[in-house]
Formats: structure tokens, C-alpha cells, sequence
């Protein structure tokens, strides 16, 4: 019988050698595939394709952890460890769905393909991830996402980029069932070839979405992207510039493996896959690796997210987060006390009428708790300086001297937000506070008008001037997002004034992708704007002269100025805080001269949530209302 036993072990043992001997066989004909699949034009010398079929083992997470600790090790790593996790609450439950609002869908769930993509940043931060964030609570900072670490040797120029190991892509959101989709089966890892192809998507005039469009300014110096292999690589641009360091962090892959292919897995035409990106079939999908992944999209209706349980990072409070999108303002207070929220943001005039006129608890209800905070950004009034009638930086000026400002903050946004003069966030050292704001008086606005040549000729309350030989009536038409109550107050209050200096506007509100597509092909005279800062500005992509004239550029007012052109430069190539906070101020005075955009204000919200959730932290930077900060007090369904 022993003998028996032992025969049965040396068999076993033989076909588990044999077993292996395949394996390995497998895995070097795998490697030897991906070896001969080299792209040569970047120097890959083992990219795995974009797509792994290696399974994490168990101890992934451990090796990540070790990964990172020996990466802050290294004294040039431009990575920092947070300080302190995303949720601070020392008593949290994980678990459960969060039900949040939005206004309206986004564009698209394609980041590099989306018309829109600033709509789109928010789910992006959720469901996907970038080479490295800013530190929510030190936003100076900037700590490891995808990256381990990064260095740059020369200091801005060249940087080489150390990927996590063991992250991988979500699994797609498919009808697996069907059999169509069997190629996409399979664990896809993150490696080096998504970032050289979302490198090549960047560089590909054929993707014309206002996402990659609007990156094309930062990435004018770009040089190439070198493969070292599978989880590093090094990115050359030619020029030294201070904006290379942020847009090499916020970079975010994009899967080949993916993208670059049709439904039933068959790969594009090299020459056209650009225009295949731009109307691809996952568009409407989200695929990233972050913290969740995409579920559903029901247009109009919700956007669902499940947690990622093979997320690197820290795990979310939430099991599942529901988005639903509600244009109708109105309701945002309603859906919150009908418990269909778990907490909403306020329109100004809501937080007037719940908050500031509430004769008890908000809402009626004793268990709804507010929160407030303040935004990097600005509200303005966008002059069409291409237009014969605003071409004139004295009419400009006029226009904004028209518009009560500090009344319409205080009356019409209900306090919620400060009168702002120039571009940048009031807590850069950029924002010069020395500045005075240009002051709501009609006399003086009506001698601008008069000293720039328009004049009431003929006697019929509206001012006119002869241009180019014809007498132009000055009356202009601007449109302003057709879904906010307090635009449609503002344009109306603005109309009034205009009519005591004999100048006729003719407010049209629009919904929102209708005015979208008007701003992008310049179709109109004045619009009502908001532009969202990063914590560092950068004034290329507004405010330089070359994108007056580019489709679909952020310059949408044609704002052109050599000595603006200058300092946008030399803010790009100057490294030295003071001195950059110097030009920034030079800038401020200068755009304040001129008013391509009536500065309106910096906006603060206001938040309302149900006391279930813990008491809401909210981030400097956005998304300010930053659901991976959030948590319930205990569990819920």
C-alpha cells in the first residue's frame, strides 16, 4: 500500500511538473508576441499590448504598498505620501448607495473624445485615474495615482514615470452573453502603451473633441514618449516650461486594446482611427480604473457607479453611487426632503427661500444639516471682440461700469460668492487685491460710449455709428444657459440699465448643448460664461492671441493682445514663485484694462445633506464636493 502511495505522489508530481513546463511555455510565447509587436516608433521594448491575461494573486495589494514605499524612498521623486486619508470621519460605515444630482448629462464618457470634457472631469476623478492628483487637504502637493513615482532630471524638460504594477482596467460594460464581445474577455492590465496611445491620441488632428482640443495648448512643446517597458517610460518635450510638470501628472491613459478597435474586435484603419475615436462605440461607456466603475447611463434619467473591489487606492465609503439628472432646479430641494438625495447643492435663490428665510429647520425637516464652500473659479459676461460693436475696450469698459455687480452678488446670488476683477481664484497669490473694481455708474459709462463714437444720431433712444460706411444701431443679442433662474434675472436687471445709456440687448436663453454649439462656432454677439481654475493657471489656452482663431478654442471672445501674449509665455518658462506672481499681477491689470469678459464673481455654494452622512468635508480644488470624502454615519441599503 506505501508503495502504491508513493507511485501515486510521482505521478502526481509529474503531471504537475508537466503542468507548469506548459505554462511557462505559454507565457514565454505571450512574451515572444509581445516582443515582436514592438511599436518602433516610440521604443517599446515590452508593452504587453495594452492587455494582460495575468491574474492577481492575492498579495496584490501588499506589493502595490511595498511598490509605493520604496518609490517615496527616493529623494527625487516628485511624489509625496497624503498625509491623511480622503475620509477623515473617525466613525464611518462602509457600504450602501449614495444618491447625488446632476443638472444635465455629460457630453460623452470618453475623456479625449468628449465636446465638453470639463463636464465629464467629475465622473473622471471617480471612475478613472491619472499619473498623480494634488493632495486634497496641500493642493502644492501632488501624491501617486497610476504613478509610483516620477523624477525629472533636468527639471522639466525630461520626465521618467514609474508605473503601478498588478493595476487593472474595469471590466467592460458589455452584452457578454451575445458572444460578440468574447475578445474583450480577459484581465487587461495598465501599462505603459495606454499612455503612449493616449500620447498618439493628443497628437492625432483627426480627434476633435474639446477635451483633446483643449490639451493640444498644453502639449505644443511635446516632443515624444519613450518606452522603457512595461511599467515605465519617459515623456521629452522640447522646451523647459513650468505648465509640463501638471499636464504630465494629470494625464490619463486611454486602452488601445479598446479604442482602437470596432464592436466585433476587428482593428481600425491606421490612417482613419483618429475619426473612428471621435464617434466610437463605447463613447457612452466609461472605462477607467479607478475607485468606481461605470454601470449604466440613461440619458436624462441616472448614472450609475459601483464600487471598484480591485481598486489600488483607498477604498470608497460607497457600495454603489446613483446619479440622477434633474434640469428642473426647482426640484433639487424637493428630491432631497422626498429622500430620493442624500444631499444637494442650492441655487442661489433656493438658498435664500430654505436657508436664509427658513423660520425653522431647512427643508421642515430637523435632520437636514448645510455646508458651505467656496469654489476656484469665475462668473462673467464674454464680449465678442470680433464684433464691430465690442472691438472698442471703451465700450467694453462701459458695459461692465452698466452692470451693478456687487448688487446683483449680494441681491441676486444672495451673498453666496464675492464681486471678482480679474482671472484668477481670490486665493492665488496671482489674484492682485490691489485692483479697483471698475464701479457701477451709468454717467460714466454713457461718456465711454460717447468718447468711442456711439451716439443717439437720429433721435430713437438707441445709440448708432457709422461703420464702414453703414450706421449700425447698437443692439446685440446675448445668451445666457436658458436653466438658470439667476441668469435670467441678471439679463434682465442688465437690459433695463442698458436702455438708460440708449443701448438695446436682447437677452436669449438657450439650453445647454444648444449654447454650447453657438460658443464654439462663435455664433453670437455676448454670452454669459463660467470658467472653472485649476490650482495653477495657465493663460495659454484662454487668453493667447493663437487661439483666438483655432475651432472650438476656450478664447471664444477673440481675445488678441501682444503684451498678454508675452506674459503667458514668459509665465510658461518662469519658475520663481515672486516672479511669477509678478507677471500673474501684470496680466490681472492688464485683462482689467482691456475687459474681453465683464468679471462678475467667485462663486460659493451652499450644500444641504440629511444627517445620516457624516459631516461634509469638502476638497480646494475640484470637485469640490468630492464624493470619495464623503461617508454614512452608519450602514444603509
Amino acid at each position: 500500500m506505501k508503495q502504491l502511495l508513493q507511485s501515486g505522489l510521482v505521478l502526481l508530481m509529474l503531471v504537475v511538473l508537466f503542468a507548469l513546463g506548459i505554462v511557462n511555455t505559454c507565457q514565454l510565447n505571450n512574451l515572444e508576441k509581445q516582443v515582436l509587436q514592438t511599436r518602433s516608433q516610440v521604443n517599446d521594448l515590452s508593452r504587453g499590448g495594452g492587455v494582460s491575461q495575468a491574474t492577481p494573486n492575492a498579495n496584490t495589494a501588499q506589493t502595490r504598498d511595498e511598490q509605493a514605499e520604496a518609490a517615496f524612498a527616493d529623494p527625487n521623486n516628485l511624489l509625496t505620501r497624503p498625509q491623511k486619508p480622503l475620509i477623515s470621519a473617525t466613525q464611518f460605515a462602509r457600504g450602501g448607495t449614495l444618491h447625488r444630482q446632476e443638472a444635465q448629462d455629460p457630453p460623452g464618457m470618453n475623456l479625449y473624445a468628449s465636446n465638453n470634457a470639463a463636464d465629464l472631469a467629475e465622473f473622471g476623478v471617480y471612475m478613472g485615474n491619472s499619473l498623480a492628483s494634488r493632495h486634497v487637504r496641500d493642493p502644492d502637493k501632488w501624491m501617486p495615482e497610476l504613478a509610483v513615482k516620477i523624477t525629472t532630471p533636468d527639471n522639466g524638460a525630461t520626465f521618467d514615470v514609474q508605473l503601478r504594477k498588478g493595476v487593472y482596467w474595469h471590466t467592460p460594460v458589455v452584452d457578454w452573453g451575445s458572444g460578440r464581445y468574447e475578445w474583450l474577455r480577459g484581465d487587461h492590465e495598465v501599462t505603459s502603451d495606454d499612455f503612449a496611445f493616449a500620447f498618439e491620441v493628443i497628437a492625432n488632428p483627426q480627434v476633435s473633441g474639446g477635451g483633446v482640443s483643449s490639451l493640444r495648448t498644453y502639449f505644443e512643446f511635446f516632443d515624444k514618449i519613450e518606452i522603457i517597458d512595461k511599467y515605465n517610460f519617459r515623456v521629452r518635450f522640447k522646451k523647459r516650461l513650468y505648465t509640463n510638470l501638471e499636464q504630465v501628472f494629470g494625464i490619463t491613459p486611454l486602452p488601445r486594446w479598446l479604442y482602437q478597435h470596432d464592436e466585433d474586435g476587428k482593428k481600425f484603419d491606421e490612417a482613419t482611427w483618429g475619426l473612428k475615436l471621435n464617434e466610437h462605440w463605447y463613447n457612452q461607456k466609461f472605462m477607467g480604473t479607478g475607485p468606481y466603475r461605470f454601470v449604466e447611463w440613461i440619458p436624462g434619467v441616472r448614472i450609475v457607479m459601483e464600487r471598484n473591489e480591485r481598486y489600488f487606492g483607498e477604498t470608497p465609503a460607497f457600495d454603489r453611487v446613483v446619479t440622477l439628472i434633474v434640469k428642473d432646479q426647482n426640484a433639487w430641494p424637493r428630491r432631497l426632503r422626498a429622500k430620493d438625495l442624500d444631499y444637494t447643492h442650492l441655487q442661489p435663490e433656493q438658498y435664500r427661500t430654505e436657508v436664509l428665510e427658513a423660520k425653522g429647520p431647512y427643508l421642515g425637516q430637523k435632520n437636514i444639516k448645510l455646508g458651505r464652500h467656496n469654489e476656484l473659479g469665475y462668473f462673467y459676461v464674454g464680449w465678442n471682440m470680433d464684433s464691430p460693436i465690442f472691438s472698442d475696450k471703451r465700450v467694453r469698459q462701459a458695459m461692465t461700469m452698466a452692470l451693478n455687480r456687487e448688487a446683483i452678488v449680494q441681491n441676486v446670488f444672495n451673498g453666496l460668492g464675492k464681486m471678482t476683477t480679474g482671472p484668477y481664484a481670490m486665493e492665488n497669490p496671482c489674484y492682485d487685491k490691489s485692483i479697483t473694481a471698475w464701479p457701477f455708474d451709468l454717467k460714466a459709462a454713457a461718456a465711454k460710449l460717447d468718447e468711442a463714437g456711439w451716439k443717439d444720431s437720429d433721435g430713437d433712444g438707441i445709440r448708432d455709428k457709422v461703420i464702414k460706411g453703414r450706421k449700425q444701431p447698437f443692439e446685440f443679442t446675448m445668451v445666457t444657459y436658458g436653466s438658470s433662474n439667476e441668469w435670467t434675472t441678471i439679463a434682465s436687471i442688465y437690459r433695463e440699465s442698458l436702455l438708460q445709456l440708449g443701448v438695446k440687448m436682447n437677452p436669449r436663453p438657450l439650453e445647454w448643448s444648444t449654447m454650447l454649439k453657438k460658443l464654439d462656432e462663435k455664433e453670437f454677439d455676448a454670452f454669459s460664461g463660467g470658467w472653472a481654475l485649476t490650482w495653477d493657471t495657465d493663460l495659454m489656452q484662454i487668453w493667447h492671441s493663437k487661439e483666438a482663431d483655432r475651432p472650438k478654442s476656450s478664447n471664444r471672445v477673440g481675445f488678441r493682445n501682444k503684451e498678454a501674449d508675452r506674459i503667458a509665455e514668459a509665465l510658461r518658462e518662469e519658475f520663481d514663485q515672486e516672479k511669477r506672481v509678478k507677471l500673474c499681477h501684470q496680466f490681472h491689470a492688464l485683462v482689467h484694462e482691456e475687459q474681453p469678459n465683464t468679471f462678475i464673481y467667485q462663486r460659493d455654494r451652499a450644500v444641504l445633506y440629511w444627517d445620516h452622512m457624516n459631516e461634509l468635508e469638502f476638497s480646494p480644488v475640484r470637485p469640490h464636493r468630492d464624493i470619495r470624502m464623503f461617508s454614512f454615519r452608519e450602514a444603509r441599503p
